[in-house]
């Protein structure tokens, strides 16, 4: 061979070698861009999970709440219950009293 058929030869791997190493890099940053992003998506979906972790406590509260309205309804109209019923009972009593009073 001759020696500038060795030195392209030299030069093209030089070149193919460089070509390769620029590959690699462009490689190594895009995977370590792509490890981020998808740290960044993991971070979110954590941030996500918490927030409906959140959620779920405020509506056990809320649960909690309407359940302890309801029996305080229920107390209510137990106790308006009770009163009309109380409220009728006097009110034939106290025509059973005139009734009484009436016949004197």
């Amino acid at each position: 061979m001759k020696k500038g058929a060795l030195r392209m030869d030299k030069i093209t791997n030089e070149m193919i070698l460089q070509a390769i190493k620029e590959l690699a890099d462009q490689l190594k940053n895009h995977t370590e861009g792509t490890n981020k992003r998808f740290e960044q998506i993991d971070q979110r979906f954590e941030q996500i999970d918490q927030r409906f972790e959140q959620i779920d406590q405020r509506f056990e509260q809320i649960e909690q709440k309407i359940e302890q309205m309801n029996k305080q309804l229920t107390d209510v109209a137990n106790g308006q219950k009770i009163l009309v019923e109380e409220l009728f009972d006097n009110k034939k009593e106290i025509k059973r009293i005139k009734t009484v009073l009436n016949m004197y």
